[in-house]
């Protein structure tokens, strides 16, 4: 077993050596059919593809069908190294330093890390059942073809203010305080509307929810046990008896970590990918306790998951 890169690009140097690699982790070192399910297959073309042996299917495949490396003319050693990059840097990396690591075009990196950025995603199935801190933000800018149903006019007025909330992308996080994990959901904009939903999604009825004097979370007062902290009276912390500490220093503290590696790594991302950088952020501070090997092995368990180009443009 690799612990960082050198261990990684010593152990899986070549294309067989990663193919077998993914068909252990994949499968279990079970050969196993992406389309009927069927155990066993026919070893074809130098063990790069299979044969399913079930006769009603009968189907050619790879390792890679099914998974985020399919139909990708870049190698396994490759994506391997950028995955691994990609899981390990505490605030991320960019397109063009990946480009630069693992030698392929920028365009291509950018493409990469994207797909990766889908291997990322968790989608919690349980709520919060004890204490829920909310708290909220803007970051990304938001491009003309982000403003549906707007003049051009209207759109230029408010790109040009760059201070306005509806020029940039609103992101709410939910911080569940028991387990020390946050869940980050993006918005067009932060209102009662948008976040009261998410936070029914995902918070327990009946749990405590911490959040600041925002009015957007009143009329969930009736629903959960909320205390509030005052951040323009400068009240950051407080006590109370039935809640212990009241803060949302949790969600404050990720706020901190993506806004400088978006600022220092990214410059700057789009309101189309927001929910993506925010996907990417959440798993790293979700397995900060992890070694980077823990987070690699991780990362691949979430493979079957599929992300074309124009789908990731918007042109699908």
């Amino acid at each position: 077993m690799f612990k960082n890169l050198h261990e990684l690009i010593a152990t899986m140097p070549d294309e067989k050596t990663c193919r077998d690699y993914l068909i252990k982790e994949r499968w279990n070192g079970v050969i196993t059919c992406p389309y009927c399910g069927n155990e066993g297959a026919y070893v074809i073309e130098g063990g790069k593809r299979f044969k399913c042996r079930s006769s009603a299917c009968y189907k050619k495949f790879s390792v890679t069908v099914g998974t985020i490396f399919e139909a990708s003319n870049i190698p396994l050693n490759k994506w391997f190294m950028a995955c691994y990059l990609v899981s390990a840097h505490k605030k991320g990396i960019s397109s063009y330093q990946l480009a630069k690591d693992i030698g392929v075009a920028q365009k291509t990196a950018w493409f990469m890390l994207h797909r990766l950025r889908v291997m990322m995603k968790v989608t919690h199935t349980t709520k919060i059942k004890h204490t829920a801190e909310a708290d909220e933000t803007y970051m990304s800018r938001k491009y003309g073809s982000d403003y549906k149903g707007l003049t051009p006019e209207e759109v230029g007025a408010i790109q040009k203010n760059t201070y306005s909330r509806k020029a940039k992308g609103a992101v709410l996080g939910i911080a569940d305080r028991k387990e020390g994990t946050i869940r980050v959901i993006a918005f067009p904009e932060n209102n009662a509307e948008n976040v009261q939903p998410a936070i029914k999604e995902n918070v327990e009825k009946g749990a405590n929810l911490h959040t600041d004097e925002n009015r957007i979370y009143k009329q969930l007062e009736s629903e959960y046990h909320r205390e509030t902290v005052h951040h323009s009276k400068r009240e950051w912390v407080k006590r109370s008896i039935s809640a212990g500490k009241v803060h949302t220093n949790h969600v404050e503290a990720f706020w901190a970590v993506m806004k400088r590696g978006v600022y220092g790594i990214y410059h700057q991302i789009s309101y189309k990918h927001l929910q993506a950088y925010c996907d990417e952020y959440s798993y790293r501070y979700n397995t900060r306790d992890l070694q980077d090997y823990q987070r690699f092995t991780i990362v691949l368990e979430n493979i079957e998951r599929r992300l074309d180009y124009k789908t990731l443009i918007g042109k699908k």
